[in-house]
């Protein structure tokens, strides 16, 4: 738990005695009153010096009702929250009350996870999804090897292990309300495509927040900063803000001097082309696009699809050949030693479009995975700029960057070089 500012009461020893003596033993002994409660608080819903000096004294007399954990989490309430509960607005608009510090977190999906991550709260963090378990926040390649393994064992979960040690209480179509259950978290962070934060509350009695992020800077920052205060890493939300904010600002300071001009079309296959053109089943692949991929504009691409409606934009082969991209993105896909630039290079109904003719077809990092992941975001910005302005971004050090962005995030060093060798592509524009 993060102590930074020194107790407002007079009985200081007694508060931070019970920091440090409470504080330890919550991460291994859920909480014991109710958790929409204030712990050890009067009538008025405050925790006062008083209310909170005769607890403590209570306790130690052994005359008290209150457990231990009531005890510590009323004196980090006091000195840290002012004495009273906190109250915020996730990102459906909803009002989410916390009562407790919160010690126990579990996380339905990867860019929640990665914020939890990013902030230093990973020992907190008792389960997870599948996809967090999985690759989506650390890589691993087709067969299921783990990339990067330096990065998967520098992060240490909740009890030991890697990422993959942590249990899994959901899937994408599948919740289990009685394994979070059992393990009594003070807060479930869910997707914001679920709608289920209510329900999740009513059947956990703990905080439910929806959170989460689309791919523009904005949302993204809006995402920290709501995450950061919940989990009392104000600090950590600013820095990682103007990390991301300064990495943007590295490439749009370039790009917002171009002239029209000078701005390439583009489009971008999000889904890449495992399936070719159009996959039946999931209805995306090679003609699945997106509307708004910020990352593109700001590295100084003109997206043909950001007039198209709707949450879902796939587009008929034929449009795409109608649109005539100068450059071409195809989010990384790979089957039978091809990728998804293979694809386009090879496809008879593209051979006239000036992006293959020129030879500007590329791969680029996959954009979502169960969200939009932060980091693929900041990576396709800096490889996409590189791509699109070769001579305007020569000296952007896509490779020392990359490990900038690994390196904000999860504390680790040289992951971007890991991943690059695996991929390849990125080294096409070192």
């Amino acid at each position: 738990m993060k102590l930074a500012r020194e107790p407002k009461t007079l009985n200081a020893f007694l508060v931070w005695a019970f920091l440090f003596l409470g504080v330890g033993l919550v991460l291994v002994n859920p909480t014991a009153a109710a958790p929409f409660e204030l712990p050890c608080a009067g009538g008025d819903g405050e925790i006062s010096e008083n209310e909170l000096a005769d607890a403590v004294c209570a306790y130690m007399l052994d005359k008290g009702e209150n457990s231990l954990d009531d005890v510590g989490d009323a004196a980090y309430i006091y000195t840290f929250w002012e004495g009273k509960a906190k109250t915020i607005r996730d990102m459906h608009d909803r009002e989410v009350t916390f009562y407790r510090p919160i010690e126990r977190i579990i996380t339905t999906n990867p860019d929640n996870s990665r914020m939890v991550i990013a902030f230093g709260d990973l020992e907190k963090l008792v389960a997870t999804d599948e996809c967090t378990r999985g690759d989506c926040v650390l890589p691993r390649d087709e067969e299921e090897k783990k990339l990067a393994p330096q990065a998967w064992k520098a992060l240490q979960v909740h009890g030991g292990g890697e990422l993959d040690s942590l249990p899994e209480t959901n899937t994408r179509n599948e919740i289990n309300y009685e394994s979070m259950a059992i393990l009594e978290p003070d807060v479930v962070f869910d997707a914001l495509w679920y709608f289920r934060g209510d329900l999740i509350e009513e059947k956990l009695g703990c905080p439910c927040v929806d959170a989460g992020s689309e791919f523009t800077v904005e949302d993204a920052c809006a995402h920290m900063q709501l995450m950061g205060e919940i989990l009392d890493r104000e600090e950590e939300a600013k820095e990682l803000e103007a990390f991301v904010r300064a990495e943007v600002e590295l490439v749009k300071s370039v790009t917002d001097e171009l002239e029209k001009s000078e701005i390439p079309s583009v489009y971008f296959a999000s889904r890449g082309a495992t399936k070719g053109f159009y996959d039946s089943v999931e209805g995306r692949d090679f003609t699945r696009t997106e509307a708004v991929y910020e990352p593109l504009e700001l590295a100084g691409g003109a997206n043909l699809a950001k007039d198209c409606t709707g949450e879902l934009v796939n587009v008929a082969p034929e449009q795409i050949v109608a649109w005539a991209p100068e450059y071409i993105f195809v989010a990384w896909s790979t089957w039978e030693g091809q990728t998804g630039k293979d694809f386009v290079m090879e496809a008879p109904a593209l051979v006239d479009i000036p992006a293959v003719k020129n030879g500007h077809v590329y791969d680029c990092f996959y954009p979502f995975c169960r969200g939009q992941p932060l980091d693929r975001s900041l990576l396709n910005l800096l490889y996409m700029a590189k791509c699109l302005h070769p001579e305007e971004f020569k000296d952007l050090d896509l490779e020392k960057e990359g490990n900038k962005v690994y390196k904000e995030l999860y504390g680790v060093d040289g992951m971007f070089t890991s991943l690059a060798e695996y991929y390849g592509f990125p080294k096409e524009v070192y």
